[in-house]
């Protein structure tokens, strides 16, 4: 009788804080390029959770995206030739598909259609989040896996949550104003000013003006740069082994 165990994997993609910064995303966007998912377990990819972080404190109006999945192992069939590469990018984030270069990575993909049942997004009942769980898959998974993402509307992870006393690389206290933090920060998001300077991990968020760090804050950043974290979205994958 065979065995099967059920496995879950976290893909926690990077958007940087310039370019949740610059504008919201717009139809056929690149939300995401080419990102690497480790320690995946499985042949193929069964369900998949979609976790996308709120405007500004405020659940987004969700639209449609599209999911790639890809390999880095491309084989040529009619000769046996194998060709390792990871795929090549995309193009830019937050701006339209540019370059095509890796078609042959492709291994699967996947839509959430914010209208069709099995695919919807919770209505905002949760308010800074929106979540969507899709099951009943079967994307196949080859020697390694990568993701990216296409929106197919508009999302907007723009923040006016601000830094309210300069920040200091001696502490790791930031002080906050303008937003509140506790609707918009949690323990482990990975702050970024909208300049990209790295300010560090949040261990915990005290109220709406204090946030606690992991470690001492990495850089100094100046009163009024807006705050972000630059995982506004997160996936689980599901497979069975």
């Amino acid at each position: 009788m065979a065995l099967y165990n059920k496995t879950t994997t976290k893909v926690i993609p990077t958007i940087a804080a310039s370019i949740q910064a610059g504008a919201a995303f717009a139809d056929e966007d690149i939300l995401f390029d080419w990102h690497k998912v480790d320690g995946f377990k499985g042949v193929e990819i069964n369900g998949i959770t979609a976790i996308i972080r709120g405007t500004n404190g405020a659940d987004q109006t969700m639209v449609d995206f599209e999911l790639l999945f890809a390999t880095s192992g491309i084989k040529e069939d009619t000769r046996g030739v194998n060709v390792d590469i990871a795929p090549p990018s995309l193009g830019t984030v937050n701006a339209g598909v540019s370059t095509y270069q890796w078609k042959n990575n492709l291994t699967g993909h996947f839509l959430f259609d914010v209208d069709v049942e099995g695919k919807k997004f919770n209505d905002g009942d949760l308010d800074v989040l929106n979540i969507a769980t899709a099951s009943g898959l079967n994307i196949p998974v080859g020697q390694d896996l990568y993701m990216a993402a296409i929106v197919k509307g508009a999302l907007d992870f723009r923040s006016t949550v601000q830094v309210g006393t300069e920040t200091a690389t001696n502490t790791t206290a930031v002080v906050v104003k303008t937003t509140g933090a506790l609707v918009n920060f949690a323990p482990g998001d990975v702050l970024h000013d909208e300049d990209n300077l790295v300010i560090g991990t949040v261990k915990s968020v005290t109220d709406d003006t204090n946030i606690v760090l992991a470690e001492n804050c990495a850089s100094v950043s100046a009163v009024n740069k807006d705050l972000y974290n630059i995982h506004p979205v997160q996936f689980i994958l599901s497979a069975t082994t």
